[in-house]
């Protein structure tokens, strides 16, 4: 069981260092980390500006779907929580560290929160899935309907899954093993705060926030694409870049992590779409990756140090 734990652990961290390696290999590392060093301070400063953003609404956007399923946890808890979740947000499974922090605090059980987490990367797939279906990848014309084959599909399996509602508590009845009894009370946890967040208003305004902080990040993307040597890099190409490598991790639910394997997919979209160069392509992704995860860093490790002990 432990060994089985472990590999779950292990194996998709080896995998983004296999992936990893294979964008080093494609692109031009050396030229790479020389662009990077050259970066002009106000576009890291504007990146940063962009991460504050990106976490302000990100964090309200938590905030309100956690209030929608009655889960109130006062600021520093809140913070704290948010705070690990983005740090751990590129590593294999950290999507829900903010889950297990919450819970740990004592604020609400892990499934229920997980729902809000839940939730917030469906929307998030919605619309990225969404922007590829609008805009496409020029030399990948199937990218279009599987975009919209993918968004229908994932709106079909949540329909299901609400619907299991009522067969899991009839299970969770019939089952007396403590260890199943408890996995069956949690995904009906799950399950229902999912329930409670399927509105229209509330998926609404999600929609409309996470637009607007993923409209953020690409902005950074951007500027940091237009001073690495991408001078005609634009909103288009960096959205719709971001947009498939965020759509592929996504739709694996934080199985893989995000870094090198979005290094990878974005050279590959960057490449097909617009004829960039996999070592401008490497350039570009790595050196959105050094400048964004520092941005991170910068805004979220103070919280956790000040408010951890708390």
């Amino acid at each position: 069981m432990r060994i089985g734990k472990a590999a779950a652990v292990i194996a998709p961290v080896v995998l983004a260092g296999a992936l990893f390696f294979v964008a080093l290999r494609l692109g031009d590392p050396g030229r790479t980390l020389g662009e990077i060093r050259r970066l002009p301070l106000p576009v890291v400063a504007a990146a940063i500006c962009m991460a504050v953003v990106y976490l302000g609404l990100k964090a309200w956007q938590l905030h309100l779907l956690l209030a929608n399923l009655g889960i109130r946890p006062d600021w520093r808890r809140l913070g704290l929580a948010f705070a690990v979740g983005e740090l751990a947000l590129t590593l294999p499974f950290g999507l829900f560290a903010q889950n297990w922090v919450l819970a740990r605090t004592g604020r609400s059980h892990f499934a229920q929160s997980a729902a809000a987490t839940v939730m917030m990367l469906l929307v998030e797939i919605i619309v990225v899935l969404s922007w590829l279906a609008v805009f496409g990848i020029r030399d990948w014309p199937a990218i279009r309907p599987a975009a919209v084959a993918a968004a229908v599909a994932l709106c079909l399996l949540l329909a299901f899954v609400l619907h299991f509602e009522g067969a899991a508590r009839r299970l969770a009845r019939r089952f007396r093993r403590p260890a199943l009894h408890r996995a069956l009370n949690a995904a009906i946890d799950l399950i229902s705060g999912l329930h409670r967040l399927s509105n229209v208003h509330i998926l609404g305004i999600n929609l409309v926030v996470a637009t607007a902080y993923l409209g953020a990040l690409v902005l950074a993307l951007m500027l940091v694409g237009r001073h690495v040597g991408l001078a005609h890099f634009g909103y288009l190409e960096a959205a719709t870049t971001y947009a498939f490598a965020l759509a592929v991790v996504f739709l694996t639910g934080g199985l893989i992590s995000q870094i090198g394997t979005v290094e990878v997919l974005g050279m590959s979209a960057a490449q097909a779409g617009w004829g960039v160069p996999y070592a401008e392509g490497l350039t570009l992704m790595l050196g959105f990756r050094v400048v964004w995860t520092g941005a991170m860093w910068l805004c979220n490790l103070p919280i956790v140090a000040l408010l951890w002990r708390t």
